[in-house]
């Protein structure tokens, strides 16, 4: 699958190949679960991160064992270990058939310092005030979470 998410980059993701942090590429791996009270995520996956422009950044969504339910990918300020907000502070729409490219108006170099990006099960109306009072309890849905100060460049 990284194999995959690689070649994706290189096919098309912006930037280019120079040496600078402002114009590399990046993957994370999405393994961590969303609640303190799971041992591991319900979903898999990997996100690259590669600037899109000079103040932009593309994101690629993979999930390994694609959901036949539709996710939906977020960036939150803070790691994966507790976030800082209780929205998210870029929605990056849904995640069908496990895969997503979007981009977002943050330079890579940014989006990389103390944010975590969120593929979770929409919640439904019926349950927005539950929701709510789940995330002010630090709660969340079916999904996965990486952090993006963890990743890695692309060689």
């Amino acid at each position: 699958m990284a194999a995959l998410l690689i070649a994706l980059f290189a096919a098309g993701c912006g930037g280019d190949s120079g040496s600078s942090p402002e114009s590399e590429a990046f993957i994370v791996e999405l393994e961590l679960p969303l609640s303190s009270f799971q041992d591991e995520p319900d979903v898999y996956g990997q996100a690259g991160l590669s600037p899109n422009g000079r103040n932009g950044t593309r994101i690629v969504i993979r999930l390994d064992d694609p959901h036949k339910e539709t996710m939906e990918a977020e960036v939150r300020r803070g790691g994966c270990g507790g976030f800082r907000s209780i929205s998210a502070d870029y929605e990056l729409g849904k995640v069908k058939d496990g895969e997503l490219t979007t981009d977002v108006d943050v330079p890579t170099r940014e989006i990389r310092m103390g944010y975590a990006l969120v593929v979770r099960e929409p919640r439904k109306d019926d349950e927005q005030a539950r929701s709510r009072r789940e995330r002010r309890e630090g709660t969340f849905d079916k999904g996965t979470c990486g952090d993006l100060s963890s990743a890695e460049p692309v060689d």
